[in-house]
């Protein structure tokens, strides 16, 4: 039950992570813009914590890159509805 409990954490944190940046980036850019660039900035930085970790960055890494991977597609999806409603 626990494994499950930490893996919903995992997926609602890294939505809640990416739509938020992506959301704040979309004031400056198109959506489509907004939502690779919250990707890649989370990717950058999570990535960088990943590497200071040593021999427990596998399991950060599947603690956070499996969840932003399942995000993606949702993020991308919302950002191509937001580009055809506002016509940019």
């Amino acid at each position: 039950m626990m494994p499950f409990a930490f893996g919903l954490f995992a997926l609602a944190y890294s939505g809640l992570i990416l739509f938020t940046v992506a959301s704040s980036l979309r004031r400056l850019m198109s959506p489509m813009r907004a939502a690779l660039g919250a990707f890649a900035l989370s990717v950058v930085l999570h990535g960088a914590t990943t590497l200071m970790l040593g021999e427990e960055a596998p399991l950060a890494l599947y603690f956070w890159g499996i969840p932003h991977l399942l995000i993606l597609p949702l993020l991308l999806l919302s950002a191509r509805r937001q580009s055809n409603s506002t016509g940019a």
